[in-house]
């Protein structure tokens, strides 16, 4: 699995700034039910916090929106985030610039 690299911000900041994007939404495979708890060092703080009802479509846009911008590599925003769930969240995330169009050079469907 690859992975494009772009800033968090789009201000091309250093590469500790950067957020993944896979190489396709196959690889996304995280829980499409219940609740989803990121992981500490993800989302600091209590633990209710950082849990998110995947029943709730405002909970999973938040989720997801800090998931994009706060994953540490492919692998663990694979492992959080649901193809299905992202596909029907999409439209509604509020994502920097350079991470939106990086998500769409790697898959121009979620573009359509």
């Amino acid at each position: 699995m690859t992975q494009l690299l772009v800033t968090r911000d789009g201000r091309g900041r250093g590469a500790d700034r950067r957020a993944p994007v896979p190489s396709c939404l196959g690889d996304l495979h995280g829980q499409r039910l219940g609740v989803l708890e990121l992981p500490h060092h993800m989302a600091p703080g209590h633990r209710s916090t950082r849990r998110y009802d995947l029943a709730d479509p405002a909970q999973v846009r938040s989720a997801y929106q800090h998931i994009l911008t706060h994953a540490a590599g492919t692998g663990e925003l694979c492992d959080l985030v649901n193809r299905e769930l992202l596909g029907r969240m999409w439209p509604h995330l509020h994502l920097p610039a350079a991470v939106r169009e990086a998500w769409h050079e790697r898959m121009p469907q979620l573009a359509a």
